[in-house]
């Protein structure tokens, strides 16, 4: 079956119903590592591109970091985020009995992307008819994002369980923060003065 065949709508539906599911799908699909790697790109580009727009449209009241105000760069912190996220997630998952393979792991993180991507338009437009329902609508998929991410992470890691794929996840998040403060430490960045 080639891509243009492919049931994209049904893969969406699927991945709000049962993830686990459209995770082995994508999985299943075994994508080579160059095709993978340049959804990667055009997915964060997008969502880089979206976040432009929605800035463009609905200014933030609080000013927001130089960095995450250039698309570029939040290209870059987008991708970036992914491609260390992938591997962290393999490494840790190896671990704690996992097995997946980082293929595994970044075609699911990139469809997550895509995911969010058009999550992020349909928030784009609420936001035009309804302020109010485009903050609901965002915190909805916040937590949906979250759910089907552990779901994703368990399936593409060979997890029995969803929630041991979120445990790894927030003990990754909460080591990566304890790096990043320590580098700050070290450095003497973020220090007063």
């Amino acid at each position: 079956m080639s891509m243009r065949d492919f049931n994209w709508g049904g893969l969406i539906a699927m991945s709000l119903r049962a993830p686990r599911m459209a995770a082995a799908t994508l999985i299943n699909l075994n994508l080579p590592s160059g095709v993978i790697w340049t959804a990667l790109a055009l997915v964060s580009c997008g969502n880089a591109i979206l976040a432009g727009i929605s800035e463009l449209i609905f200014p933030s009241p609080m000013e927001i970091p130089a960095v995450l105000a250039n698309p570029l760069m939040l290209f870059v912190l987008l991708a970036g985020g992914v491609v260390i996220s992938s591997y962290a997630l393999v490494w840790g998952g190896s671990k704690f009995g996992g097995d997946g393979r980082l293929e595994d792991v970044a075609i699911v993180l990139t469809w997550l992307q895509a995911l969010r991507a058009l999550a992020q338009a349909v928030v784009v437009v609420l936001a035009i008819l309804s302020p109010g329902l485009a903050g609901l609508f965002a915190m909805v998929v916040m937590f949906a994002g979250l759910w089907i991410m552990a779901n994703f992470v368990a399936q593409a890691l060979n997890f029995a369980s969803a929630w041991k794929a979120f445990g790894l996840m927030l003990g990754l998040m909460v080591g990566f923060v304890f790096v990043i403060v320590l580098l700050l430490m070290l450095t003497g960045f973020g220090m007063g003065g």
